[in-house]
């Protein structure tokens, strides 16, 4: 097996192409995976940057929001056969290529097929499906009259749960509204 000279490790491994089909990771700076993933379109590259939806908690109640499934990673591949990996590593946004050694990391596309599905499955969720505060789960109240006390969810309906705390040593059903409670690790 020769190997190419090392003056451009990104360069270098283009000697062994990997499938079409493969992706590549660009590491990003933070915060900056949108930004990352336009300026890398606007050049030319197929780009992928899977999104999670989640439940937040603000002031109003919880709210359904979008963020990057991976921080500070987006997957892209060239558009065109001829086109270098290189110039990503100066797109404005990224941090660097992921590599092993020399050799920058690929990902299958299978994998992203399959990051895909969950993607498209999670964003059909409803926030009830999404929300951690579950009946038998153990919560803590964050905010409001009840704060500091712990609990365990009774019943949900909507944005009110129902928890079940010990206040002055006696099981109390108390509800509470969803924004105020945290779920505790099981």
């Amino acid at each position: 097996m020769t190997r190419a000279p090392m003056s451009d490790p990104i360069t270098a491994c283009q000697a062994h192409e990997p499938a079409a089909t493969d992706w590549y990771l660009a590491y990003t700076k933070p915060r900056s995976e949108q930004a990352a993933s336009a300026q890398l379109a606007r050049q030319g590259y197929a780009i992928y940057l899977p999104l999670y939806k989640t439940l937040v908690r603000t002031a109003e109640g919880m709210a359904v929001r979008h963020g990057p499934m991976f921080p500070r990673y987006v997957f892209f591949r060239p558009g065109s056969a001829g086109q270098s990996i290189a110039p990503v590593r100066s797109t404005l946004g990224v941090s660097h290529v992921v590599r092993f050694g020399a050799t920058p990391a690929t990902v299958d596309d299978a994998l992203v097929a399959a990051l895909r599905g969950f993607e498209q499955q999670r964003e059909q969720a409803s926030p009830a499906d999404l929300s951690a505060l579950k009946a038998g789960r153990r919560v803590a109240v964050c905010a409001g009259p009840l704060k500091g006390h712990e609990g365990l969810v009774s019943a949900t309906a909507g944005k009110r749960i129902t928890v079940l705390l010990d206040v002055l040593g006696r099981q109390t059903r108390v509800s509470v509204p969803d924004h105020q409670l945290q779920a505790l690790a099981a």
